[in-house]
């Protein structure tokens, strides 16, 4: 069983000039990633911008970046979607690529019940058959809230489900709380944080097993989270510090950020993005990009 702990690069999707996925630069990605020391992969997932993918082109993802891999990394594939039935395809199909774990949120489109979710968790362990599942709590519009105790009792009573991933309001509370109620639970192995490794020092204080950030500078958490595992806080903190300007940003401007970073940093070959609503970075964004670029650049591994 690979070790589930660390940084876990979540993959963008690449676009061509045609807005059709580039499957070099997922492979550029993940040769990115482990060369840069990270400890997980992950894809496609929100950061991937996976809503505006064909369930084809999600499918081509996965198995790029789990061929890529071969196994160097654990991955985790993303097989959240508005309906059950598509969650099951992409779970049958991460596990038939050989993916080594998957992750979910609840449907949000109308929105379900507990019991719903129960049985939407339970349908996707079955179909990952012994792959582990990851419940993906996360706020709108991505996500349903769910509480500590009601992802515990998707832990304890679902065959498969094992892990959480955390990032509702007062994330990092509800790490303590999940570790708390897991505790004598047998088949919890642990929360990852999420929200770009933004609370990653107070995750990590809390117990977090992980963070899974988008992958721009996951090279640079990488070394901060092994710092913070070899109890060297101050050295983290120092890191932490030169890196956290360029996750305020990237929170500031969303998917056109973190492509940005890793086209400047010739992973990618364009910063093009699917979604509506996202913007591009105007000549004041690219002056404060620029700024936090030499803030973090010190401690690219790649």
């Amino acid at each position: 069983m690979k070790k589930f702990r660390g940084i876990f690069g979540i993959l963008t999707a690449p676009f061509d000039q045609n807005y059709d996925l580039d499957l070099e630069d997922v492979k550029r990605q993940v040769e990115f990633l482990i060369k840069g020391g990270v400890h997980g992969i992950v894809v496609p997932v929100n950061a991937s911008e996976y809503w505006t993918l064909s369930d084809e082109e999600r499918m081509n993802f996965v198995q790029t970046a789990a061929e890529t891999n071969a196994g160097r990394l654990p991955i985790v594939a993303g097989v959240t979607s508005q309906s059950t039935k598509v969650s099951l395809l992409h779970t049958r199909h991460a596990r038939e690529v050989g993916v080594d774990a998957v992750i979910a949120a609840p449907p949000v489109l109308p929105g379900c019940s507990p019991v719903q979710m129960r049985e939407y968790y339970k349908r996707i362990a079955g179909e990952a058959d012994g792959i582990p599942v990851m419940l993906q709590n996360h706020t709108p519009p991505f996500g349903i809230p769910m509480s500590a105790a009601l992802c515990m009792d998707f832990v304890k009573t679902i065959d498969g489900v094992e892990f959480v991933k955390e990032e509702t309001q007062y994330s990092s509370k509800m790490i303590t709380e999940l570790n708390e109620l897991g505790k004598d639970v047998p088949t919890y192995r642990g929360t990852f944080g999420g929200k770009a490794c933004r609370y990653l020092l107070d995750e990590h204080n809390r117990g977090a097993i992980g963070c899974m950030p988008a992958c721009q500078v996951a090279d640079v958490m990488a070394q901060v989270w092994n710092l913070l595992d070899a109890g060297r806080k101050e050295e983290a903190q120092t890191i932490f510090n030169a890196a956290e300007p360029q996750v305020t940003f990237e929170f500031g401007y969303g998917v056109v950020a973190y492509k940005t970073m890793l086209k400047r940093r010739g992973v990618i070959k364009t910063t093009n993005f699917r979604g509506c609503g996202m913007t591009e970075l105007d000549e004041k964004a690219m002056e404060e990009f620029d700024r936090v670029y030499k803030l973090v650049e010190p401690y690219f591994c790649v």
